[in-house]
């Protein structure tokens, strides 16, 4: 399907981009001081939207996901306050964001970004934090240490000993679309392997499961050959596989034409 040579090329030494620094601007101490107000576009934690939207399904799910966090989290004490999401950290700053929401007449509405808390991680170091655009989403996973944010792009998937997170995205417009894995050596991320399709013949890899601790299943589907498989889509198995401190992914099944 083409792109298995292509991310055998990517098995070389690799160089993860650093993370984002913290953005948390507030002192030491008073969880709030400093902070710029909240802007009050609408009511605390109510986007534009009516009954039975999707803003306002975001907002009940984030309600529910803070409930819970603050409950059963040992003092998380995440906040939401009108457009702004403040989650605290052990630094004693902050990680702040905040939302732009369209206002009544439906202006701006190419700025529009909702983000919205969905709870902790698996191993309960980090927040995660799903952002909605006016065109594409991403995931974010804050960390509960620092501060430290990474964008995750999708749904994350952690190893059977938690060592390796893996997140296969497959998407056709604004979102990344690929693979992308993480370490986690004790509450910080370090990526690395990162994958993307060329262009050329688009395909999309989604996430199976974990096979074991060095190995994951993949769904690979890609567009159909014009001659064998016109107007179809061609699907196979594909697996993600470490070796070392390596990481490729290949087909190990033939495709087949669906249509």
């Amino acid at each position: 399907m083409g792109a298995s040579g292509a991310a055998q090329a990517q098995n070389q030494p690799y160089k993860p981009p650093p993370p984002a620094r913290p953005t948390g601007i507030a002192p030491k101490g008073d969880f709030t001081k400093g902070l710029e107000p909240a802007r009050p576009e609408l009511d605390p934690g109510q986007a534009a939207g009516s009954e039975g939207s999707d803003e306002a399904f975001r907002a009940k799910a984030e309600a529910d996901a803070i409930r819970k966090a603050n409950v059963g989290g040992g003092h998380v004490l995440v906040k939401r306050a009108g457009s702004r999401l403040m989650l605290p950290t052990g630094s004693g700053r902050p990680e702040v964001f905040d939302s732009v929401w369209p206002n009544a007449s439906g202006n701006n509405e190419g700025a529009y970004e909702d983000y919205r808390f969905d709870g902790l991680s698996p191993d309960r170091e980090f927040f995660v934090v799903r952002a909605t655009f006016y065109e594409g989403s991403n995931v974010y996973w804050v960390s509960r240490k620092d501060g430290t944010r990474y964008t995750m792009h999708g749904e994350v998937r952690p190893s059977p000993d938690g060592r390796f997170l893996v997140m296969a995205n497959a998407s056709a417009s604004h979102d990344f679309n690929g693979i992308v894995v993480w370490e986690n050596p004790g509450g910080r991320l370090v990526e690395r392997f990162r994958f993307s399709p060329p262009l050329v013949g688009i395909s999309f890899y989604r996430f199976m499961r974990w096979k074991d601790g060095r190995t994951v299943e993949l769904e690979h589907t890609a567009l159909g050959d014009e001659i064998t498989c016109h107007g179809g889509t061609q699907e196979a198995l594909a697996v993600l596989t470490r070796d070392g401190e390596q990481w490729a992914v290949k087909d190990v099944t033939a495709s087949r034409c669906k249509r």
